[in-house]
């Protein structure tokens, strides 16, 4: 058998720089102005770095390069691996190239200085645009004997020849001694396989048509193969698999025999995977590359990140485990830890990550002291897609009035793209201007969370009841920027409460006057108080000389004894007891919501008390006169009109307007009522024999009503007829939909006291042969219905509306008469049905109720109804 002599050795060439030739000048520099910050260049020891900013380049590109005539090469998957470029991606996403300093198409300059230009052919929209990339490097550190590197797409040795130190050879034209072709070798170059124990052997251009990349550079001999060629064969050492090319490359001609051991071997187990770690294991002792073991020398060992060494100390700082022995080389690193990067994936609408890291070794031995092997294994890792499942929540406060929910946690590539809130699509932009709020909380391990509030008033989330129940229907959009994918992420959320937090009263009682203190609940700022039936405003408070102020959640109010608004329970010589009646109410619909009455009792002492209803309650003290007088023995001018209840010193009269020989006159918008307390002292005294010249005691009291004025009393309409006597009354049967609308009622006095009636002081005494202005007018007008009008209104003596005795005020649109009373009807100018009951002077004195139905009309008055044969006579002026 012919024994095979491998010696390593090389012969040094001086080979001439080649010029490359000049660029198109279309073509775009990736260093232009307008290209800034999305690309960077580095020279890494054996390869140079590219990056690219990964929207810059878009989804298709494409990348090529120069031969030697200045023409572009496309690069495909087959020759990026042949010649010794690998297309990847960064932990974070962005394109990445490295190129090899003995790859095809690289200047180099005696295996010192290498130059490089690859040019992205980015096609947009129909368009290709070529952007150019340049670089030079020089090596950082020398060469070692031999230097083999495991990249991602295919493996590569290099080996020096050895140069022999004849002068005269060197003198000799290199070229023709090593002809040397960019990307392959001459025909005397011959490539050796050792396949299952088979010699294979081919010439260089067969090699390289194979697939491989076969070259000889200055001082080096390069061998290049993509993984899982045929000539690869996978071998275990100490359960470990690795794939190895045993060949080997010479070159014979005259006199001269070259041979060069270029086998290849590179690990290629996977990486190991726990729930927390990975772990990438791979032997240390690679026995095809070990002529003799026993002259194995293992010289350095260090683990690499992201294309350069890191330091024990980065290792310790990382977390990483990095241990290794004479077989096995290991690394462990946790998942997430600094250095890798963490991308979110999405499979079947379920959200997860994968970890991505890229590692290296590079190891150096040695079987002779200037025989020098390094090793480099690159390793792309990535974790299988681990789901993630996103956290939701809930950190709603009933009280606050608002959902406050999170959903997270999504790494940085994640972002919220929309809502569907109750099978409501909202964009952000919608989101926020209905009255939501949306923003993003960085969590401390890098992550991020999405926190959403929605009052619990938004419509999309209310509904109503004594016990309120919140709920919201929320479900997010989400999307993964880098690859436009989308997920999404529903939840359901409830909150029961009894929101309505009521307002909470404290009452107190000054020398003069009630005090009341509210603090406010959560929804009265949408109540309106009252005091009694009286809305509390600012012209009323001024009037009557209220109190009020807010400080902080209380409202503070001080009503004076005799303003109006008061209730008087009791007035006696023993004291007055007043009433303060507060209540809230819906400002729509004035439904009391909240209500607290405080009472106070105070002295009697001097008062006047002129109620609503017409009756006076008034005291008298004996010490303001001097002599004193005998309160027991006053009197009103009618002289059977005594004092109520009287003592030694005071007297207290109750007495009604309409007696006691009160007399009344017209003071400008007022009517005002007199009558008098007098004491007949007498000229006689009893026991004692002299005259008394005193004068008659005398007390004018005078009560002031105003002439003007309006109560405004609410009611709905719901569209009914209902049968009255003989007669309809008519309704509105003509609106359509479901519609309420409230009425006014408005009861002008006029020789009365309807300036001051309350529903409470119902019923009133009506003076004989006077009368009530009544107007009834829209509070809300309906679209539609411009015009309102009066057919029908009619008294009864109860409130049954059917009652058997009736009196009819307006039949048909028409005033009646009768012998105790008239109706008159006003001249219509704005649609304001008005009229004027008169009580004749014959009247009997008894209780009657007046029920007046509204008709509604779509259109003008003047053809409803039957025309009233009798004069329509106008009012006087009648504000409201």
């Amino acid at each position: 058998m012919q024994k095979i002599l491998v010696i390593r050795f090389s012969i040094y060439l001086r080979i001439p720089l080649q010029l490359w030739p000049l660029i198109d000048p279309l073509l775009v520099l990736i260093n232009d102005v307008s290209c800034t910050g999305v690309y960077r260049t580095e020279c890494r020891n054996r390869f140079l770095w590219i990056w690219v900013e990964k929207d810059f380049l878009g989804p298709t590109w494409q990348l090529e390069v120069f031969n030697e005539t200045g023409s572009t090469i496309l690069l495909n998957d087959d020759t990026l691996s042949q010649c010794g470029y690998t297309k990847s991606r960064d932990v974070y996403g962005n394109v990445e190239v490295r190129v090899s300093v003995l790859g095809c198409y690289v200047g180099n300059v005696n295996d010192q200085k290498f130059d490089f230009r690859v040019q992205f052919n980015v096609h947009r929209r129909d368009q290709a645009t070529q952007y150019l990339v340049s670089k030079s490097c020089s090596v950082s550190d020398p060469w070692n004997m031999r230097e083999i590197v495991c990249e991602e797409n295919y493996m590569e040795v290099s080996v020096i020849r050895i140069v022999p130190l004849d002068r005269e050879w060197l003198k000799t034209d290199p070229q023709q001694t090593w002809p040397l072709v960019y990307g392959r070798l001459s025909q005397r170059w011959q490539v050796q396989f050792i396949v299952n124990n088979t010699l294979l052997t081919m010439s260089a251009a067969d090699a390289f048509q194979r697939g491989y990349g076969v070259n000889a550079t200055a001082t080096r001999v390069v061998f290049r193969a993509p993984y899982q060629t045929l000539e690869v064969m996978t071998m275990k050492a100490d359960g470990y698999r690795y794939e190895v090319i045993l060949s080997i490359m010479y070159y014979s001609q005259a006199l001269i025999r070259l041979i060069v051991n270029t086998t290849l071997a590179c690990p290629t187990d996977p990486p190991i995977f726990t729930p927390t770690t990975l772990s990438w294991l791979s032997p240390a002792f690679l026995t095809p590359l070990v002529l003799d073991p026993s002259l194995y020398t293992p010289m350095s060992l260090s683990l690499g990140l992201n294309g350069q060494l890191i330091s024990s100390n980065i290792i310790t700082q990382n977390g990483y485990t990095f241990r290794h022995d004479k077989r096995t080389i290991e690394v462990t690193v946790p998942i997430g830890a600094p250095g890798g990067y963490t991308e979110s994936e999405i499979l079947n609408n379920t959200y997860g990550s994968t970890y991505r890291i890229h590692l290296f070794t590079d190891q150096e031995w040695s079987e002779l002291p200037a025989d020098i092997t390094r090793h480099t294994v690159w390793k792309r890792i990535a974790t299988p897609f681990q789901p993630m499942p996103p956290i939701f929540i809930n950190y709603t406060i009933p009280e606050s009035g608002y959902f406050n929910v999170s959903l997270g946690n999504f790494f940085p590539d994640v972002d919220l793209k929309s809502f569907i809130i109750n099978k409501v699509p909202l964009t952000l932009t919608e989101a926020k201007n209905s009255g939501l709020v949306v923003h993003k909380v960085p969590n401390s391990n890098g992550t991020n969370a999405f926190f959403l509030q929605v009052p619990f008033s938004n419509p999309l989330v209310y509904l109503s009841g004594a016990t309120r129940l919140y709920t919201l229907y929320v479900t997010y959009l989400m999307t993964l920027t880098p690859k436009d994918q989308d997920f999404t992420y529903a939840e359901v959320v409830e909150c029961s409460l009894q929101d309505v937090v009521t307002p909470k009263y404290i009452g107190s009682c000054g020398t003069d006057r009630l005090i009341l203190e509210m603090t406010h609940g959560n929804l009265d700022h949408y109540w309106v108080p009252y005091i009694r039936d009286l809305p509390l405003t600012r012209d009323l408070a001024q009037s009557q000389n209220y109190v009020t102020y807010q400080q902080g959640s209380v409202f503070h109010i001080e009503v004076p004894l005799f303003a109006v608004g008061l209730v008087y329970e009791d007035i006696t010589l023993r004291g007055i007891v007043a009433r303060l009646d507060w209540t809230l109410r819906d400002n729509k619909t004035l439904a009391i919501l909240s209500r607290h009455s405080h009472t106070c009792r105070f002295p009697a002492d001097r008062l006047l008390v002129c109620f609503p209803n017409g009756t006076v309650k008034a005291t008298v003290l004996s010490l303001d006169t001097r002599p004193n007088f005998n309160p027991r023995k006053t009197h009103l001018k009618d002289q059977t009109c005594t004092p109520e209840e009287a003592d030694d010193t005071r007297a207290l009269f109750f007495f009604s307007v309409f007696s006691c020989g009160t007399t009344s006159q017209f003071d400008s918008d007022f009517l005002v009522y007199e009558n008098e307390v007098t004491f007949e002292r007498e000229v006689l005294l009893k026991n004692q024999p002299i005259i008394s010249r005193d004068s008659t005691y005398r007390l004018t009291l005078r009560c002031r009503y105003p002439i003007r004025d309006s109560q405004r009393l609410y009611g709905k309409s719901k569209g009914l007829q209902s049968q009255r006597g003989f007669s309809v009354v008519y309704r509105n049967n003509q609106a359509k939909g479901d519609w309420s609308s409230r009425w006014l009622l408005i009861v002008k006095a006029y020789d009365s006291f309807a300036s001051f009636y309350q529903p409470r002081d119902f019923p009133v005494a009506v003076r004989q042969d006077s009368g009530l202005y009544f107007e009834v007018d829209m509070h809300r007008k309906l679209p539609g219905f411009p015009q309102a009008m009066l057919q029908e209104c009619w008294a009864t003596p109860t409130s049954q509306m059917d009652d058997v005795a009736q009196w009819d005020l307006i039949v048909n649109g028409c005033a009646r008469e009768d012998t105790t009373y008239s109706t008159t009807l006003a001249l219509d100018q704005d649609s304001h049905p008005r009229f004027w009951v008169k009580i004749d002077g014959n009247a009997s004195s008894q209780v009657i109720k007046i029920h007046s139905p509204v008709t509604l009309l779509q259109g003008p008055s003047t053809n409803f109804g039957p025309l009233c044969p009798l004069d329509l006579h106008p009012l006087p002026d009648i504000s409201t």
